[in-house]
């Protein structure tokens, strides 16, 4: 399937606000399940940005804004094309044994332990007792442990945040799919399956673009996506961005700023499927500017590398007056 993504944040500030630092994960990976045939993120105020991997992988686009502004404007797009091979018959033959060599690998083993919003407390605990232990193929337990969690919570909007730990979540009873995503994984994790937070979209027309879902450790299948909250194994119809432990490993924006002001946060997100790749990025979105090329990506690399030149200047500048200032004191 061959996918659009436009996705918009914009940030409103009561007064002026500045010395921003800020980060962007919405940049899709290529990978065995999907192909991301391009990206574009676009800032006003603009700012150079700079590209890094953060410790679970995921490309973090990196930027500063100096001077004072009042609206930041974030928007994102890519086109992904998804060819994700059916993840049941990975699961169905592989048999759960938390104590095989095979469920506690190296690139596993991170993911059997609590997280900050999926930490050990009475209400997870309590939850994950109530299970019968889960025994058969991994299929069996994953459908076993989804089907828990969904008895377990009901899909409501504006009753949780995305940093609700799942304590509370299970003490409200409801939830969206980080809260469905984070249950299913204290609950994998509690019967020692490694298991770990996605964060992406999914194409479902009327319902929310954004979405959170989990992969599972299928031992020497390697990872498997799995949705909690639609109880199914993902597929086609979903473009994975960001991964880690819970929700705070992946946030689609994060940043400080310096400043006494209120926020507003207004998000738009469209997925929609399309028949051929578009031949420029005036078809991408609209108000693109440039398409991209590994000429605009040099020439954005060098004005992020100019930035941090200026920047090491004025510091050291700022250094320099500071060393004459003391030297002009008297003793």
């Amino acid at each position: 399937m061959l996918l659009r993504v436009q996705h918009e944040t914009k940030l409103n500030y009561t007064n002026d606000v500045a010395e921003t630092v800020f980060e962007v994960r919405m940049g899709p990976p290529s990978e065995e399940d999907q192909t991301c045939l391009g990206y574009r993120l676009r800032i006003a105020p603009s700012s150079p940005v700079t590209v890094y991997q953060d410790g679970f992988g995921n490309r973090v686009d990196l930027f500063n804004l100096y001077t004072p502004y009042r609206e930041l404007l974030i928007r994102a797009t890519s086109v992904v094309r998804t060819h994700r091979t059916p993840g049941a018959p990975k699961l169905a033959e592989v048999a759960f044994d938390p104590e095989s060599e095979e469920f506690q690998a190296v690139d596993a083993v991170e993911y059997r332990m609590p997280s900050k919003l999926v930490g050990r407390s009475p209400e997870l605990d309590s939850f994950v007792e109530s299970i019968p232990t889960p025994r058969g193929s991994l299929l069996d337990v994953v459908e076993q442990l989804m089907a828990a969690t969904r008895s377990r919570l009901i899909y409501e909007k504006k009753v949780t945040t995305a940093r609700t730990p799942v304590g509370e979540a299970l003490t409200l009873g409801r939830g969206v799919c980080q809260d469905f995503a984070h249950l299913f994984l204290g609950a994998c994790r509690g019967f020692g399956l490694p298991a770990r937070y996605v964060s992406g979209y999914i194409h479902e027309p009327g319902e929310i673009a954004t979405h959170a879902w989990c992969q599972v450790w299928a031992g020497r299948n390697g990872w498997v996506d799995v949705d909690p909250t639609r109880g199914e194994v993902v597929g086609d119809d979903y473009v994975r961005l960001a991964l880690g432990r819970d929700y705070l490993d992946v946030p689609p924006n994060r940043g400080i700023y310096r400043g006494q002001a209120d926020e507003t946060i207004t998000v738009a997100v469209k997925v929609e499927p399309i028949s051929r790749m578009p031949s420029d990025w005036g078809e991408w979105s609209e108000g693109s500017e440039a398409p991209w090329s590994a000429a605009s990506w040099i020439q954005s690399e060098r004005q992020a590398q100019r930035g941090r030149l200026n920047q090491m200047q004025s510091q050291n500048q700022a250094l320099f007056r500071q060393q004459q200032s003391q030297q002009q004191q008297p003793g």
